[in-house]
């Protein structure tokens, strides 16, 4: 009877023993477990991007000095930067030849201003003589003759006379307009050829940039058209603008196109000055997702992976363009749809999962 009833009651331990240490059922459970991860959507880049173009601001009017004689640097009274008026002496020239032409040419002048006189003289004299009979017609008619070439070489030497002051005041060079020196490129004492830049000078009064745009972009720009620029160096400070020149053709083939930009009333801004073109150029619809939905385990095939049915669904998708933590993508994907951004590496294909949002 006792082993009657102990018998049973160690089978059902056992059994249930048994059951318990089942691995197949602890697994299944497990298994059975949805997987918690954090999902984004996929959306749409926006329909614009930015390019900027980078220019230096300069004087409207502005001018590049030079002799027109050769001479050694005599003066320069003026400094780098310096403010100047219109008709002040920027620098001189010395060149010994101009002022012993000048002296000469006046003391010819003078030479020949006494020959006149006594010309004239001579040929009342003549004239007076001739009507009495005492000199022939002849006589007369020298004398006249004489006065007259000599009031030629007289003109002649007046026109030497005023080439020789024009050299003598091209040793000089005096500010066009109102404005400030930019650069000096000789120093006191050094030889200037005739024609060789001095210095350079900018006006007061308006400002422009000229940028080079590349052929793409140069149907975008006509006499007129009002854009914006940007002062990097000022915090990005920004100022109106008015296209005032397109140019008619670029440097070669494929190079550049110059544009000038005028700014008017901008009274703090200075010749010199980093400036650069704003435009909004419009682009065809992308979608984008966050960098970390980005899976590539070295395969050169990256993949995001999308919950359909709440399981897991890999997408293979082809990489554009990074911005910041966006990424664009190609693929069969949809705005709107959900992707994992969170444990990507231990995901496997149809695993379920729960949203973490």
């Amino acid at each position: 009877m006792r082993l009657r009833i102990f018998l049973p009651m160690m089978l059902g331990i056992g059994l249930l023993s048994t059951a318990g240490c089942d691995p197949s059922s602890g697994s299944e459970s497990s298994r059975m477990e949805p997987r918690a991860v954090r999902t984004t959507q996929v959306r749409v880049a926006a329909g614009s991007r930015e390019i900027r173009l980078s220019g230096v601001t300069r004087a409207v009017r502005r001018a590049t000095l030079a002799f027109l004689v050769s001479g050694t640097l005599a003066e320069r009274p003026v400094e780098l930067g310096q403010s100047v008026d219109a008709g002040d002496l920027l620098v001189r020239l010395y060149n010994p030849s101009l002022v012993p032409g000048v002296a000469s040419g006046e003391a010819r002048i003078r030479e020949l201003d006494a020959r006149l006189e006594q010309l004239g003289r001579d040929v009342t004299r003549g004239e007076d003589l001739r009507s009495r009979g005492l000199i022939s017609q002849e006589e007369a008619e020298r004398i006249l003759t004489e006065r007259d070439a000599t009031l030629a070489s007289r003109d002649l030497a007046r026109a030497a006379l005023l080439e020789a002051r024009n050299q003598l005041e091209q040793a000089r060079i005096v500010a066009p307009f109102e404005g400030s020196v930019d650069i000096i490129h000789f120093q006191l004492g050094e030889f200037v050829a005739a024609g060789q830049p001095v210095l350079e000078l900018s006006g007061t009064g308006g400002l422009e940039v000229e940028l080079e745009i590349p052929e793409s972009l140069i149907s975008r720009f006509e006499p007129g058209r009002e854009v914006t620029l940007a002062f990097p160096f000022l915090g990005n400070r920004t100022v109106e603008g008015t296209v005032v020149h397109v140019g008619d053709a670029g440097g070669r083939s494929g190079g550049l196109f110059p544009v000038e930009i005028r700014m008017e009333g901008e009274r703090d801004l200075r010749p010199g000055m980093t400036a650069e073109l704003i435009l909004r150029m419009p682009v065809e619809p992308r979608l984008i997702v966050p960098l970390a939905a980005i899976l590539d385990p070295g395969t050169g095939r990256p993949r995001v992976f999308r919950i359909a049915d709440g399981r897991i669904e890999p997408v293979f998708v082809t990489v554009g363009q990074l911005s910041g933590n966006l990424v664009q993508v190609t693929g069969p994907l949809n705005p709107g749809d959900r992707v994992v951004v969170t444990a990507l590496s231990s995901l496997t294909p149809g695993q379920r999962v729960e949203e973490l949002r």
